[in-house]
């Protein structure tokens, strides 16, 4: 391939990614419009050995993470929207283990391990702190982990694929 369709190439996609990037933006949580049942969830991590994330859900479908020192410093560095089956999966997660009533059960270790929480729904505004493992935080925090592994789509997307190279 020349150098000039190159650089086209390189353009055109540039633009496409741009696209269906606000696209997929516009078709998530609307801001303002409520798809979580009134649902604000914030949740610190602080795993041992210098591991920090923040993860917060917005009334909208909205998931935002921040890792590292950015968690620490109570900063989000991505915002993307959750599916309505997370969305789905989490509520009834959240039910399950009934988070708008009680602490959620932990072995309280390790130690160095913590968890905070601040959530909202409807006019519930509950707060805690686990210490170590739960069962109960354990399929949340790996829900939203995984909604969170979304940041990196972007940047996947522009590698080479195979069969690509001359």
């Amino acid at each position: 391939m020349s150098c000039l369709v190159r650089i086209i190439f390189a353009v055109l996609m540039i633009a496409l990614v741009g696209a269906w990037t606000a696209g997929c933006a516009a078709t998530g949580g609307a801001k303002g419009k409520d798809i979580t049942g009134g649902l604000t969830l914030e949740i610190y991590v602080e795993a041992g050995g210098g591991s920090f994330a923040r993860y917060r859900v917005e009334p909208d479908g909205t998931l935002s993470f921040g890792g590292g020192q950015d968690a620490r410093d109570r900063r989000f560095t991505w915002s993307g929207p959750m599916t309505d089956e997370e969305i789905a999966h989490l509520t009834a997660l959240l039910d399950e283990h009934r988070w708008l009533e009680a602490d959620p059960p932990s072995t309280g270790e390790p130690t160095e391990r913590k968890i905070e929480v601040r959530l909202r729904k409807g006019g519930t505004r509950r707060s805690f702190t686990v210490i170590g493992e739960s069962e109960a935080v354990a399929p949340v925090l790996a829900l939203l982990e995984t909604a969170a592994r979304r940041r990196h789509e972007e940047f996947l997307r522009r590698l080479p694929q195979p069969g690509e190279q001359e």
